[in-house]
């Protein structure tokens, strides 16, 4: 897209299938294959408990410091049959020099991030670091749009196995008679973004029968990330909505990403196609200032800086911030704007829903309708949906001209 006065350029890059929107709209299953785990009060777990392992190990003091920060200790000072697969400090470290916001003064909201990044560590049954097979898990942290649990990986090397330990057993008790098999080593875990995270120690058995895994990187779901533009990096449709915002940034000499990274909001970013589209049907050059005003009408900002102000999937829960309150119309309130409203509509019950906005639209001077293909996109302070068409807002400036008369019949 050309801008007056300045070249800014829209690249139309990747498509609906580089986000694999078939894989994300198709609900996850609960792990289904049988498998072998230590039994309740087995002779190798510890008398200690989960959180008394956690923080008493020092180099997992930075993880127990983010579970006490957001309350899961206290779900870990009993028995604890489940896995938790935990970055170490060093790991926790790194992952925290990419976050570009400032979350101090919103706890609330950043706690709601760490809280669905630390339940994608917690994996729902016990997991031990020898397997039967390839095996794929369920995390706590499950996807309301599709109804299914976000999942990691625990890869085995076929060339290392052993016995499965006496006192272990199989999941299912139609097999519980059935002779302990050989199981493999797990050399490492996929996250769901791709990454192959290697264990720093393993198999620490606690009360109960669960399992602690210290690992060396922090597991990514598909839907959380650092910073913005971490999430445009790892989802191609994110890109040309990152390109714009820098662009008009150096244009008007500001920093619209850091004030999207600062501030708690809700963020709707049209795809490359969107984009493209928009380009087709405007028959003027938008300046700059123009342009920012686009974009700020795809920002609502926390009307409280709270994490309630944070719109997600299902929006017909959050009426009291439904519709949103646009930047735009923060920094225009004599323009009359009217919020962005956020529906969800069933489509059956192995479907997930239908997701769309509602906004003024400025090219019609009608209600528009925008189609929301990826939801809840998690930032330290944001949450972001990708949608399917560029909200132009009802300035008139960005109207197409109007269509020339015919010509006079000769």
């Amino acid at each position: 897209m050309q801008v007056a006065g300045e070249k800014i350029v829209v690249g139309v890059t990747g498509s609906a299938s580089a986000l694999g929107l078939d894989d994300i709209k198709r609900p996850s299953k609960q792990d289904s294959k049988p498998h072998v785990y230590p039994k309740d009060g087995c002779s190798a777990c510890s008398a200690t408990t989960a959180w008394d392992y956690i923080s008493s190990t020092p180099s997992l003091s930075a993880v127990a410091g983010l579970i006490k920060a957001i309350g899961l200790d206290k779900a870990l000072m009993g028995p604890f049959t489940g896995t938790l697969a935990l970055p170490t400090n060093e790991a926790v470290a790194a992952y925290v020099a990419q976050i570009k916001a400032d979350t101090a003064p919103y706890p609330d909201v950043f706690n709601n991030f760490l809280t669905k990044l630390l339940n994608y560590h917690f994996i729902l049954r016990s997991a031990p670091a020898w397997q039967l097979d390839t095996v794929t898990l369920s995390t706590r942290y499950r996807n309301p749009w599709t109804a299914g649990p976000h999942t990691v990986t625990f890869v085995v090397d076929p060339s290392v196995s052993k016995r499965a330990p006496g006192d272990w057993q199989w999941s299912r008790k139609s097999m519980h008679n059935r002779p302990m098999p050989r199981v493999f080593a797990v050399t490492h875990i996929v996250d769901e973004q791709g990454n192959n995270v290697t264990f720093a120690s393993k198999d620490n058995f606690v009360l109960g029968g669960g399992v602690i895994h210290s690992i060396n990187a922090v597991l990514n779901a598909n839907d959380i990330y650092p910073s913005h533009t971490a999430s445009a990096n790892s989802i191609p449709e994110k890109e040309a909505l990152l390109d714009l915002i820098t662009q008009v940034s150096a244009a008007l000499n500001i920093s619209m990403l850091e004030l999207l990274e600062d501030r708690p909001g809700t963020i709707l970013s049209p795809t490359s196609e969107a984009f493209a589209k928009l380009q087709a049907e405007l028959s003027i050059t938008p300046t700059p200032q123009q342009l920012y005003d686009v974009l700020a009408y795809h920002f609502c900002p926390s009307p409280d800086n709270s994490v309630k102000g944070l719109l997600y999937f299902p929006f017909t829960k959050n009426k009291k911030y439904n519709p949103c309150k646009t930047l735009l119309a923060t920094n225009k309130p004599t323009a009359g704007l009217p919020g962005l409203l956020f529906s969800n509509t069933p489509t059956g019950l192995t479907t997930p829903q239908d997701l769309t906005v509602t906004y003024l639209n400025g090219l019609t001077g009608g209600q528009g309708t925008s189609n929301i293909v990826l939801t809840g996109i998690t930032t330290p302070l944001a949450v972001t949906h990708l949608v399917d068409t560029v909200m132009v807002p009802p300035l008139g400036a960005l109207a197409p001209a109007p269509a020339p008369a015919p010509a006079p019949v000769p």
